[in-house]
């Protein structure tokens, strides 16, 4: 039985279709090279090694996973030519898959995707006259160095190749999917890892080497490409536990903002609507992708010192706050900022944005009275998508503005309270309009038990909103 969240768009389909008709024309077409089938030990031991790297990987971003199984996809196209490096790549995927229980219409999709990324780039590479194999480790070390000199273009293009399809193929699918944009998915995904990719790719060359040297003394070449592969298996073992060490503390933090909305109602969902808004102004600001992502983090955690108990009764309180009380109140930001440095990976930039979060333009905010420029633009776009996700939502002594006069609010305060670019740029921005009426219309939300138990709210959700990118180099699936 199809599960309704394994179905996807028609549009998905034929993407798919198309991919699996390219995989199959590339290795009906490689089936002319003169590459010799490599035995069944070596494409059996080939494949298994590639199973066990694609299964030790990880989820990106947004909807797809990685794994650093490229070594031996580009390693077995590099030996065995495009239709043997083909096979390889694609039954060691699709084995993963099936026991990973991947959906039919996925296993078929990342099986060609892959399939296509070898087979596809060297048959391309043999039409511009590149060799097959496609590096020559025969001969004294002096004749080899030359080889390697000489084909080292062709190499380049290969892996450029591999990835370059592997990550198009998978955001295409992604974006069709989740009816987001292309350039997003793509960036998000792919766009700050690929001169890791492209560096780590010859990993797979000292690999190919390797297998020669064995095979031309010991008579088993899959012995050295074993040998050589176990350090960088115990690495990436070791380099997962980390990753995980770094997620836990992440889902922790994750947890605390949503025992903080649990104790106001009338503000559950606000750092995942904050965090949206501030995304999509960062976006309109064209700050790099990985600014993006932090602005994006700092404001889903800008309010989560909330969680120390002495700010339980002013959440809950629907009066006035006492000067004292808004003073210890106007303290949550530093607690805040404490909480997140627990995670080494945002002490910085996602750290001090947090902090800063109230200070004002004219040098009015808290906690440290920073004005202008001195205000960490993470900050200012957190105050501005802070300030105007409380005027858009129902408030127990007021009913949400709209967007009109929210807009009229901020262009009010511009230059005192706000950053007076960042106020132009919502203001003129189609994009961070039209993302400001879904956010207050709840189209972008998904139904939330609620805390008390009683009827059900619509709130966003932060699911996966906290996870890390990993600088690791590794192949996408979908």
């Amino acid at each position: 039985m199809v599960r309704k969240e394994d179905q996807a768009p028609i549009k998905v389909y034929l993407w798919v279709t198309l991919v699996v008709l390219s995989a199959v024309g590339a290795l009906a077409a490689s089936a002319g090279t003169d590459v010799q089938f490599p035995g069944f030990w070596t494409f059996g031991i080939f494949a298994l090694v590639g199973l066990m790297l694609d299964r030790t990987g990880g989820d990106l971003r947004v909807g797809a996973t990685g794994s650093t199984s490229f070594v031996v996809h580009l390693a077995s196209g590099i030996l065995f030519g495009p239709l043997w490096g083909g096979l390889i790549a694609g039954v060691s995927t699709a084995v993963g898959q099936l026991l990973d229980r991947r959906p039919p219409i996925k296993v078929l999709f990342n099986t060609a995707q892959r399939t296509v990324a070898v087979s596809g780039g060297l048959l391309l590479l043999t039409w511009f006259g590149a060799g097959t194999p496609l590096l020559n480790f025969s001969g004294d070390a002096l004749l080899v160095g030359k080889q390697l000199q000489a084909n080292l273009g062709y190499f380049l293009a290969y892996a450029g190749f591999y990835f370059g399809f592997n990550t198009t193929a998978v955001s295409i699918a992604v974006a069709l999917s989740s009816g987001r944009r292309f350039v997003d998915i793509w960036n998000l995904n792919a766009k700050g890892v690929i001169g890791y990719d492209l560096a780590a790719s010859f990993i797979a060359v000292i690999l190919s080497w390797l297998y020669v040297v064995f095979e031309d003394s010991v008579g088993f070449g899959a012995l050295g490409f074993l040998i050589t592969l176990a350090p960088i298996l115990v690495i990436r073992h070791i380099y997962g536990l980390y990753r995980r060490l770094q997620s836990s503390g992440r889902e922790l933090l994750d947890l605390m903002v949503k025992a903080i909305e649990a104790r106001d109602p009338y503000t559950s969902g606000h750092s995942v609507r904050v965090a949206t808004l501030a995304k999509a102004i960062a976006q309109e600001s064209k700050v790099s992708t990985e600014e993006i992502e932090q602005v994006y983090t700092a404001a889903i955690l800008h309010d989560v010192g909330k969680i120390h108990e002495e700010f339980a009764p002013l959440l809950r309180k629907e009066s006035k706050l006492t000067p004292e009380e808004t003073a210890l109140l106007q303290t949550h930001a530093a607690k805040s900022a404490e909480l997140v440095g627990i995670i080494s990976s945002f002490r910085g930039y996602i750290q001090n944005a947090v902090r800063s979060h109230h200070e004002r333009w004219d040098g009015g905010g808290y906690p440290d009275g920073l004005a202008g420029e001195d205000i960490p633009l993470g900050a200012r776009i957190i105050m501005i998508s802070d300030t105007a996700d409380a005027m858009m939502t129902d408030r127990p002594y007021r009913k949400r503005l709209p967007i009109e006069a929210v807009i009229g609010e901020l262009q009010k305060y511009r230059g005192t309270q706000f950053d007076p670019r960042l106020v132009d740029l919502v203001i003129n921005s189609v994009a961070i309009r039209r993302v400001m009426a879904e956010l207050q219309s709840g189209s972008t939300a998904i139904l939330a038990p609620p805390a008390d138990g009683g009827s059900k709210r619509v709130v966003p959700t932060p699911q996966g909103i906290l996870r890390g990118r990993s600088s690791w180099p590794r192949i996408r699936a979908f």
